[in-house]
């Protein structure tokens, strides 16, 4: 399952990549895509921190429920191969030619 898991995160990454490099509107769709993804993902997690708060059930499994909301798991997921291509570029837009 680890194997498959980083095929996939791998995978997405050289497309974001490759993509991004080739079209610049592509980026921008990818970056306004990792901003919704983003914010889903992190009012998602405050939602499941504040729910554990009011109801007073603050014990770590509580919490852990946020990992079995579908919209938390996707925008995690766009996030992981985003950030990654995002970082494997820095070093053209850092250095390449201008």
């Amino acid at each position: 399952m680890m194997v498959m898991i980083g095929a996939a995160l791998a995978a997405g990454t050289v497309f974001i990549a490759w993509i991004s490099k080739w079209s610049r509107s592509a980026c921008r769709i990818f970056d306004g895509l990792a901003v919704a993804a983003a914010f889903l993902f992190f009012v998602t997690a405050a939602d499941a921190v504040a729910g554990t708060l009011v109801h007073d059930t603050v014990f770590m499994t509580e919490v852990h429920r946020v990992f079995k909301n579908p919209v938390f798991l996707l925008s995690g997921a766009y996030l992981g191969p985003y950030a990654l291509a995002r970082i494997a570029m820095l070093p053209g837009h850092l250095f390449g030619s201008k």
